[in-house]
Order: C-alpha cells, then sequence, then structure tokens
C-alpha cells in the first residue's frame, strides 16, 4: 500500500507549482485529477507543437489523470461541483482572482465540501497590493532579491539562471502544507485554507541575508561560488574543454587533508594559508594555486582524489554524465516511462523510498482529457449516454475533441 492511497486530489494547476505537487501525490499513492480545458490551456502544454508532446508539462504532470471540462459552461462547473464534494485537497495557483470568476473561489468551494483543503499559490499570494500581478519562476527569484546575489563580483549584472527555482521548491510547501492540514483536519474534523505565496518561498531561501542586513546593515553582494565560511570554495577548471570540478574545505581538519591528498606541495605549508581565517584573507592566491592544480587533471580524478580524503568535490555534470553516474543509477534516479504520443522517454523518479510501503511508481503524463470519460464513469457514476451527449456539446473534451487543439506560443 502506498502511503496516501486514500487520498483525492483536484489540481487547477498550471505551469510549475500546483502541477508539480500533484505529480508529488500522484506518486506517493494520492488519486490526482487534472482539471483542464481546451479553451484555456496550461501554458506548459503551448510550448511546443504538439499539446500532447511537451517535454516540461510531461514532467510535471505525470501520475494524474486529466479531466477535460469547460468551465465557462454551467454543466462543466456542475460536474466540477460533484468532484470538488468528492476530493480531500483542491489546489490552483491560477492568477489572482481567476478562481473566484469561475464560481470556485474558497468560500464557495467550502459550501460544496465543508471539510476541503483548499490551496491557493499566487506568485505573491492573496491580497495584498500584488496579488493580481503575473508571476513566473525566474521573475520570483528576482523579487525575493535572489538574484542580487546570484552573479561573479564583477559582472556587469545578476546573472540568475532560467530554471524557475521557486516554483520547484514552492511545490515541495504546498505538499508539507496540504499534509499538515490533512493531519489537521483528522484531530479536528475541520478544513483548511492555505495561501502560499511563491515569492514567500524564494524569500526563504535567502533568509540569512536578510539576517545580516537586519543586524548589521550590511547589503549582501555577487560571491560567485565563494563562500564566507570555507575555503578553497569554489568551482575549478580541469583538464579538457569546459570541464569542472567544485571543491569546498570547511575547517583545518579538513584542509589538512586536501593537502595529504594533493601531495602537500610548498604552497600549502605556508603560514597564511594555515588557518581558515587566514585562507579566507588570501583566498584569491588560493584559488590560483588549486586551479593549477586541477587544470593538469580529469575532472573525476579530482572528485576521486578528493572524496577519498574525506574532502567535498564533485564533478560538474551534464546531462549524459548524469545518466551515466554509477550513483544514480544504483538508486534507479531516473526512469523510463512510455506516453502514448511522445513514446519512451527518460524522467526523473521518485528522489526517496520508503521501506514497508510499496514501491513508488510514476504512470504517464495525460494527454488532454484522456481520463474524462474514465472519470465520469468511476466517480461522477455518469452512463455513456450522458458523457456522450456532453462531449457532443463540447461540454465535456477528451484526446477525440482536442486534437489539435491550442495554439503554440510559437505560432
Amino acid at each position: 500500500m502506498l502511503p496516501l492511497e486514500n487520498v483525492k486530489v483536484l489540481s487547477f494547476g498550471t505551469g510549475g507549482v500546483v502541477p508539480d505537487a500533484g505529480k508529488l501525490f500522484g506518486e506517493l499513492g494520492a488519486n490526482v485529477i487534472k482539471i483542464e480545458s481546451k479553451d484555456n490551456l496550461d501554458f506548459m502544454r503551448t510550448i511546443g507543437p504538439d499539446i500532447n508532446n511537451i517535454a516540461g508539462f510531461n514532467e510535471a504532470n505525470r501520475s494524474k489523470r486529466s479531466f477535460g471540462v469547460n468551465l465557462k459552461s454551467e454543466k462543466g462547473k456542475k460536474l466540477v461541483g460533484k468532484l470538488i464534494g468528492w476530493t480531500d485537497i483542491l489546489m490552483e495557483n491560477f492568477r489572482g482572482g481567476v478562481m473566484k470568476s469561475l464560481g470556485f473561489g474558497y468560500e464557495s468551494v467550502r459550501k460544496l465540501n465543508p471539510k476541503i483543503i483548499y490551496v491557493s499559490s499566487q506568485g505573491f499570494g492573496g491580497g495584498g497590493p500584488y496579488s493580481d500581478f503575473q508571476a513566473y519562476g525566474p521573475m520570483l527569484s528576482s523579487a525575493s532579491g535572489m538574484l542580487s546575489i546570484w552573479a561573479q563580483p564583477d559582472d556587469p549584472y545578476p546573472v540568475g539562471s532560467n530554471s524557475p527555482l521557486p516554483d520547484h521548491m514552492a511545490s515541495k510547501h504546498v505538499v508539507i502544507a496540504a499534509l499538515a492540514a490533512l493531519d489537521y483536519r483528522r484531530r479536528t474534523g475541520k478544513g483548511q485554507f492555505i495561501d502560499m505565496a511563491q515569492t514567500e518561498v524564494a524569500v526563504s531561501l535567502i533568509g540569512e541575508h536578510y539576517l545580516d542586513y537586519t543586524y548589521n546593515k550590511r547589503i549582501a553582494k555577487p560571491m560567485g561560488n565563494r563562500s564566507l565560511y570555507a575555503a578553497p570554495h569554489g568551482c575549478y577548471p580541469c583538464k579538457g574543454v569546459d570541464e569542472w570540478c567544485v571543491i569546498a574545505v570547511f575547517n583545518d581538519e579538513e584542509w589538512q587533508c586536501f593537502c595529504s591528498a594533493i601531495g602537500n606541495p610548498e604552497w600549502t605549508k605556508e603560514a597564511k594559508l594555515s588557518t581558515l581565517r587566514k585562507r579566507l584573507k588570501n583566498v584569491d592566491e588560493l584559488d590560483e594555486h588549486i586551479r593549477h592544480w586541477t587544470s593538469m587533471l580529469d575532472a573525476y580524478v579530482v572528485m576521486e582524489t578528493l572524496q577519498a580524503a574525506g574532502v567535498a568535490a564533485g564533478v560538474v555534470q551534464r546531462a549524459p554524465d548524469t545518466l551515466a553516474d554509477p550513483q544514480l543509477k544504483w538508486f534507479g534516479s531516473v526512469v523510463e516511462i512510455d506516453h502514448p504520443v511522445a513514446g519512451p522517454r527518460l524522467y526523473p523518479n521518485v528522489p526517496f523510498k520508503m521501506f514497508g510501503a510499496s514501491p513508488f511508481q510514476s504512470s504517464p503524463p495525460p494527454m488532454l482529457g484522456q481520463h474524462t470519460e474514465e472519470i465520469c464513469r468511476g466517480v461522477l457514476k455518469m452512463s455513456d449516454e450522458q458523457i456522450k451527449k456532453l462531449v457532443e456539446e463540447d461540454v465535456l473534451h477528451t484526446p477525440a475533441n482536442t486534437q489539435g487543439t491550442g495554439k503554440s506560443m510559437f505560432g
């Protein structure tokens, strides 16, 4: 039995946060239904020519079923209302006000299901001057202050990343909050409304910098790969073209292990590098010595040499390296899932094991409306005649009536 096997989740997710949270719930055994419509696609379905073959969408939407429905129609809304009465958790991350305009704001939903756990996650949260602002993961990195320090000291502007880091962190917070609310409901019989601002999640990632400013009036500046608490601490070039290894030494004991591992060259014996405080003071010179050593060796040799001595070091791997990584292979960290349109593709596996529970398994990401009829029969107890009529009326969406739907953001 899986841990969340009897939990029912309704996901009005778009983009990354709620879809990724739904994936986690599904992989833990929950019955997750994604509410979507051909008339208002999850924007992740639009970043390619085929709405059912989008890598980013497929990754975030595994282990759930798709219920295609026209939310502009009263019949469609009525069906969703019945699903709300059936579910334990409702999650949404539409722009502020959208759910209310559809008739599914919290106050309306709790009348249909007083014990529901309703998770609302906007970029800037509910209420306040920015609550209706459009948001996007990389933008939230900027709004939180994260990008102000995500650069090398001499870069002309913040570098950052196009990886929506706040999205992927926020999705985990959604799951934690919803599980806490489930336990609260188990003990009290009461539902919950959870308001989670994604930008607050981004803020939580750099809390020490807010604390430093509050007490010391210091504004954090970009440090690149360096650290205030470790030296050496950086990403060093290795033999070959664009090959790198990261190294981190946090205390004097680790420093002695590092020195022994590289053969105790004369420069390691200098007094100005004998303590962490001194190494931090002379970090430019220290890094130059280390770059000279690493540049003569293969990155994996650097990593294995230092790891054997108890020093933290790791090769900067790319996708092919990661797929071939012996440790990740041993853990089964990447799995192949066959999709009816995309075909067999590699995906990250559930990143933990729970002994005593059934093994986790990811199911393929759904095509738009793939499970509409199945959900109508199994959950809503509708007849085939009723389903057929609503499909013909364009109230229900299935793969058959969504083929070629939608417009790619690329035209």
